[in-house]
């Protein structure tokens, strides 16, 4: 792991992979990202190395990749085309800044979106150091773009869950369903400390530990209890019981930083 000081100047360029999802769409409101450029879908998909290279060549010090099969039903379902945007994507994007630093003798930072799918399915309190066993097919997809990722020499790699408000519609949430979900604005902030940081590596980003009925009372409180069991029977595939993350390592970064 690396601790800089500051990694952004003015003259910066940022590039923004996937900005019309949930966290691509919280990115673009702040201010930080501003002057970053945001292409749409239609103009660079992962799946396409050519576009890759395109958009690369205008020289940027900084890609966010927020593009993902992030739905667990269709990872499931469509497991072809999951692998071909969350690895092959992935693999392509990474392939293309390793080329790219290679010709250009400059260095570009990615930021990779993960998750705690990750992590076992019933452990919780996990930390970046712990040992990793995706549940389901969209965890293992994830664990793949993360091993390829670190590949390069500057990357961060965030393990998280996250929400927006405005978006939470449950009639019921399971009083037993443990994890750490984090509002998209703050990890919008998160993401932003770790770039002026200049942290190197990989980071837990999460809220406080919340079971799934306490995390959306706050929001719905006409929200009925359920169990584990009784959401399990409803799905087709595996979710997490308890995927609460340790998130010490972020909170330490962030003492030391306001210590100096």
């Amino acid at each position: 792991m690396i601790y800089g000081v500051f990694l952004t100047k003015k003259k910066d360029k940022i590039l923004l992979i996937g900005a019309s999802g949930t966290l691509g769409s919280a990115l673009k409101k702040n201010y930080f990202f501003k002057k970053a450029i945001k292409p749409s879908k239609n103009k660079l998909n992962i799946t396409n190395r050519k576009e890759i290279k395109n958009y690369l060549n205008k020289e940027f010090q900084i890609v966010i990749n927020c593009a993902a099969i992030s739905k667990v039903r269709i990872c499931e379902n469509n497991k072809k085309l999951a692998n071909k945007v969350n690895v092959f994507g992935v693999r392509n994007l990474v392939n293309e800044i390793i080329e790219y630093e290679k010709k250009t003798k400059k260095s570009i930072l990615l930021i990779h979106l993960s998750s705690d799918a990750v992590y076992p399915q019933n452990r919780g309190n996990n930390k970046e150091s712990s040992s990793l066993s995706p549940y389901n097919f969209y965890g293992k997809t994830k664990l793949k773009s993360e091993r390829i990722v670190k590949k390069l020499k500057k990357f961060i790699v965030i393990r998280t869950r996250f929400f927006d408000k405005k978006k939470i519609r449950f009639k019921d949430a399971a009083t037993d369903i443990f994890s750490s979900m984090i509002n998209v604005d703050e990890l919008v902030k998160n993401i932003i400390f770790l770039i002026k940081i200049s942290y190197n590596g990989v980071i837990n980003v999460g809220g406080p530990k919340k079971s799934d009925y306490d995390f959306v009372k706050k929001f719905n409180r006409k929200v009925l209890k359920t169990t584990s069991k009784k959401i399990l029977k409803r799905l087709n595939y595996k979710i997490a019981i308890d995927a609460s993350l340790n998130t010490s390592l972020l909170r330490n970064l962030k003492k030391n930083y306001e210590k100096k």
